[in-house]
């Protein structure tokens, strides 16, 4: 059963476009971003509730697969 689809586009029109945002106003606090830091620019989809026996499988066109299962 599909329970969500989305594009990543959907956040700020490109995902690198909300990690320019995010570079720039955290330097209005004196933070930088550094190579290595792990920023999660947003979600393409609604939040989906997850309960123990459920299994997810998100398809990344043209990156693969990952699948998720809460015991």
């Amino acid at each position: 059963e599909v329970v969500a689809e989305g594009r990543s586009d959907a956040v700020l029109g490109n995902p690198v476009t909300a990690v320019a945002w995010l570079a720039r106003k955290v330097d209005d606090f004196g933070v930088r971003l550094r190579a290595g830091d792990i920023v999660l620019p947003g979600s393409c989809t609604r939040a989906i509730d997850a309960r123990p026996g459920d299994d997810f499988v998100a398809d990344f066109l043209g990156l693969g697969s990952v699948r998720l299962s809460f015991e």
